[in-house]
Formats: structure tokens, C-alpha cells, sequence
């Protein structure tokens, strides 16, 4: 049950996620590495965004 309450959240975390940055809902057809690069990319923005933005939209 614990483990299905935390899988829960962090599904619903990435979706957020996704769709705030809609470049990952349809990943185009890059190179493994330029999907990683924007992954890591939108991660870097997001958490730039939550610390600097405390009130973001899509968090409230």
C-alpha cells in the first residue's frame, strides 16, 4: 500500500511535469542523447521555476 501511495505521486508529479513542458508529451524524433539533453533541460527549468517562482501556476 506504501508503495502504490508514493508510485501515485510521482505519476502525478511527472504529469505536471509533462504538462508544463509540452516538448515531452510528444517527444519528436531526436537522437537518444538530445532526448536526454531535453529531459534534463526541462528538469533543470522546472526546478529553476519552483525555487525562484513560489507561487507557479501549475503548483498552486
Amino acid at each position: 500500500r506504501i508503495h502504490s501511495s508514493k508510485r501515485n505521486c510521482i505519476e502525478r508529479a511527472f504529469g505536471v511535469w509533462r504538462m508544463k513542458w509540452q516538448i515531452l508529451l510528444k517527444m519528436p524524433s531526436y537522437s537518444i542523447k538530445t532526448q536526454k539533453m531535453i529531459v534534463v533541460a526541462t528538469m533543470a527549468l522546472h526546478n529553476y521555476v519552483r525555487f525562484h517562482d513560489k507561487s507557479d501556476l501549475h503548483f498552486v
